[in-house]
């Protein structure tokens, strides 16, 4: 069939076919599997601008099976590659330089990148055999095919679309961070874990008593969600029952908890110094007009702050300087969203613009913020992963103002120290410790 790639003759050909750039997509053994359980059965490539593309079996029955590391030639040969989610396209060819069309896609639309793909007999395998973990071996070759260039027909007009200018920061460094991050997993007591959690299957995610997490990059702040197989790690449930289902696969499970961290990073940007004790507590002794804070007054002054933040600052405190300056940043951004038509995060430099829908002052000040905090996060946890790279203790979860490690009493007190280092940023953003033979932290 002349859609399939066997020979390397017709190789060769490819490759000087793909001298505008190369679609390429990955054919997994499951696509209901976490990618890292899966390994790679056929390429779908096309050439970009060209009306038809070809597949290249790797592990399938019909195809005069091509060699990964020949695959991995080509691509790395090719001068633009292009795919639909780059992440996944990292468990199974390291290819640091294609573009995530799906990321492109959300950071200049602000919607997830949504195609219909289906295909009818595809559809029947998954609905009767969805937990073969080869699956996608027994489908046809050239339903996969059929299935791939319906897609790539359904996103091709999105390739054209320019390169906003801070892509990099998100198309390279968070993608690499998030792949990274992933690779460790959570350990967890199995059969508990299974009946509070209820995966949709544990096959999908769950492997040597390790769940795998997955983070999604496709959100309009590029604030990560993470969850995969019907569960939301990043909003696991307090309750014991949940909690303790989880274990460390070291001696215990380190919490760094950054101390009111939104309200940090605004004060940052409206040059509001505060120093290391509790953010809300400084504000609380303002609010009440006192050094000594109980609890409840504690508890009244974050109830206050993330109001402030998230909703409206209150008229009855709006006098004090930490308010006034907050309502002149909102004011500044709004200013400059409605005379220039974007503002852009700091850090990453993303945009918001005009494409935003129901966009008002406070809202547009919640998206800079979010952005920021992901973007200093993903700086973070670059340095973190880099340090542990030689080491036992792992870095497992990443819950927006909280690191998660895995933590192995060999590595010694210095790791931890260096781990609040990093975090920390010389005392701007001082961190709370919490440690636990489960997630009860």
């Amino acid at each position: 069939m002349f859609y399939i790639i066997e020979e390397e003759s017709k190789l060769e050909n490819l490759q000087r076919l793909s001298k505008l750039g190369l679609y390429v997509e990955v054919i997994s053994s499951n696509d209901n599997f976490h990618p890292k359980l899966t390994s790679t059965v056929a390429v779908y490539v096309r050439p970009v601008k060209s009306k038809r593309g070809f597949i290249i079996p790797i592990d399938h029955d019909e195809g005069l099976n091509v060699p990964k590391d020949r695959i991995s030639q080509l691509l790395l040969s090719c001068k633009e590659i292009y795919t639909f989610d780059k992440k996944e396209l990292l468990y199974h060819f390291n290819i640091q330089a294609a573009i995530d069309i799906s990321l492109l896609y959300s950071m200049t639309e602000y919607e997830r990148l949504l195609v219909n793909d289906n295909i009818s007999t595809i559809n029947y395998f998954y609905n009767k055999y969805s937990n073969f973990k080869n699956l996608n071996k027994l489908i046809p070759l050239s339903k996969l095919f059929e299935k791939y260039e319906k897609r790539y027909d359904a996103i091709e007009k999105f390739i054209d679309l320019p390169l906003p200018n801070n892509f990099e920061f998100y198309n390279n460094t968070a993608t690499n961070v998030f792949f990274l991050l992933e690779q460790s997993g959570l350990g967890i007591y199995y059969e508990a874990f299974n009946k509070m959690f209820k995966p949709k299957d544990p096959l999908y995610s769950i492997v040597n008593n390790t769940v795998l997490t997955s983070y999604n990059l496709y959100n309009v702040t590029s604030r990560p969600t993470n969850a995969y197989n019907s569960v939301n790690f990043a909003a696991i449930p307090k309750g014991r029952n949940f909690r303790s289902c989880f274990h460390p696969k070291g001696d215990i499970f380190l919490e760094l908890d950054f101390d009111g961290y939104h309200l940090r990073l605004l004060c940052e940007q409206i040059d509001y110094n505060l120093s290391n004790e509790s953010a809300h507590k400084q504000l609380a002794k303002q609010y009440f007009n006192k050094e000594e804070i109980s609890d409840e007054e504690y508890n009244q002054a974050k109830q206050i702050n993330f109001q402030a933040i998230y909703g409206k600052i209150p008229e009855k405190y709006a006098f004090l300087d930490v308010f006034e300056k907050i309502d002149g940043f909102i004011k500044h951004l709004w200013s400059e969203y409605e005379t220039n038509g974007r503002v852009l995060a700091p850090i990453s430099n993303k945009p918001f613009t005009k494409k935003l829908k129901d966009m008002h002052p406070q809202k547009l000040m919640n998206y800079v913020m979010q952005s920021l905090e992901t973007s200093r996060n993903i700086l973070i946890i670059k340095d973190v992963l880099r340090y542990l790279k030689d080491k036992k203790t792992k870095l497992v979860l990443y819950t927006y103002d909280a690191l998660l490690f895995d933590f192995y009493k060999e590595d010694g007190e210095e790791t931890l120290k260096k781990l609040k280092e990093i975090l920390e940023s010389g005392g701007k953003y001082p961190t709370k410790l919490k440690y636990s033979k489960d997630l009860s932290l």
